[in-house]
C-alpha cells in the first residue's frame, strides 16, 4: 500500500481546519497546538501555502488565514458539483417554510463532512466546513444502501474491546426499506453535539476523541427511529434523505435539524418531501438508488 506523503497530508490537515473556521486567523502555535505538528514542519508547510496564495499571512499580526487561491478552487469545485448549490437552493426553502435549518453533508474517507447550512442557527451549532467522525451509528443514511464490506469497515471502527450494537442491522434495514433515517433529539446526542464543536477547534486532541467515541456508543439503540406512530409527538435530531450517483452510492445526505416537536404525521410528511427533493436531484446527476431500494 502506498503511503501518504506527509507534508501533503499535514497541508491537507490545515486546510480542513481553515475550511472549518473560515472567518479566523491563527498564528503558527496556535495551528501547532490544534494540529499537533510540530512548528518548525508546520512552518514550511504553512510557507507553502501562502506562496500558492491558499494562505494569507498577515505581516504585523504574523497570523494566517485564508487566500484568495482558496475561493478559485471552491469555485471550480462548486463549478463541477453543480447539484450541491441546487441542494442548498431546495433546503433554503424547506427550511424557511418548516423553521428548520437544512444540511448538505457528503462522505470523505472517515468523516462526514458538512458543505453546506441554510436557515437558522441550529443548537449545537453545525456549520459548512466542519468534520464529524464518521462512527456507528452516526451516517447511517450514507451506509444504508452499502455492501457488507463497507458496512463492516464501519461497524469496525467502534472502540477497541466494545461490543458492537446488535440493533445497528435492523436500523439500517429500515433506513434503507423506507428512503430516509430520523435520529431521536436525546441527551446523549446533546453531549456529543457539544464535544464535536469542541473537537473541530483542536481536532488532534486525543482526549476529546476518545470522549466523542465514547458519546456516539452512548446513543443507544433508541437513536434512530424505527416506527413512526401518525399521532404520536416526537423530538428529533435530525431527518435525512440520501442524493444517490451513477453508482448507486449515497452521494449527498439531505438533513433537516433543528426541529421543533412533531407529530408522526409531519415527520412522515417532511421525510416524504425531503426524499423527493432528493430522487429529483438524484435524477439531476444521472444517479439511481440500488435495484430494490424505495423510489
Amino acid at each position: 500500500m502506498v503511503r501518504p506523503a506527509l507534508a501533503a497530508t499535514r497541508a491537507l490537515a490545515v486546510l480542513d481546519h481553515f475550511a472549518a473556521h473560515p472567518e479566523r486567523s491563527y498564528s503558527l502555535s496556535e495551528l501547532s497546538t490544534a494540529l499537533d505538528i510540530n512548528a518548525p514542519s508546520l512552518l514550511a508547510v504553512l510557507r507553502s501555502l501562502t506562496d500558492a496564495g491558499y494562505l494569507v499571512r498577515h505581516p504585523g499580526r504574523k497570523t494566517y488565514g485564508l487566500g484568495m487561491s482558496a475561493v478559485a478552487a471552491g469555485h471550480a469545485a462548486l463549478t463541477r458539483h453543480r447539484v450541491v448549490d441546487r441542494a442548498r437552493h431546495e433546503l433554503r426553502a424547506l427550511a424557511a417554510e418548516s423553521g428548520a435549518a437544512g444540511v448538505i453533508s457528503a462522505v470523505a474517507g472517515e468523516s462526514i463532512v458538512i458543505l453546506g447550512v441554510e436557515g437558522r442557527p441550529t443548537t449545537p451549532e453545525v456549520w459548512a466546513g466542519q468534520r464529524l467522525p464518521l462512527l456507528p451509528p452516526l451516517g447511517q443514511v450514507f451506509l444504508a444502501w452499502s455492501g457488507a464490506g463497507d458496512i463492516r469497515r464501519w461497524l469496525d471502527r467502534t472502540a477497541a474491546g466494545v461490543p458492537l450494537p446488535a440493533h445497528l442491522d435492523t436500523a439500517l434495514a429500515v433506513v434503507r426499506e423506507r428512503g430516509w433515517s430520523a435520529h431521536r433529539d436525546t441527551a446523549a446526542r446533546t453531549a456529543l453535539g457539544a464535544t464535536l464543536a469542541q473537537l473541530a477547534d483542536t481536532p488532534r486532541d486525543s482526549e476529546l476523541r476518545t470522549r466523542v467515541a465514547e458519546s456516539v456508543l452512548a446513543l443507544g439503540e433508541d437513536y434512530e427511529l424505527l416506527e413512526v406512530a401518525p399521532r404520536a409527538t416526537y423530538r428529533l435530531a435530525t431527518l435525512s434523505a440520501p442524493v444517490f450517483d451513477q453508482y448507486g452510492t449515497v452521494a449527498l445526505a439531505l438533513t433537516a435539524t433543528g426541529l421543533p416537536p412533531l407529530a408522526g404525521a409531519r415527520v412522515q410528511e417532511l421525510a416524504g418531501r425531503l426524499t423527493a427533493v432528493g430522487r429529483v436531484l438524484s435524477q439531476e446527476i444521472g444517479g439511481r438508488p440500488p435495484v430494490g431500494s424505495p423510489g
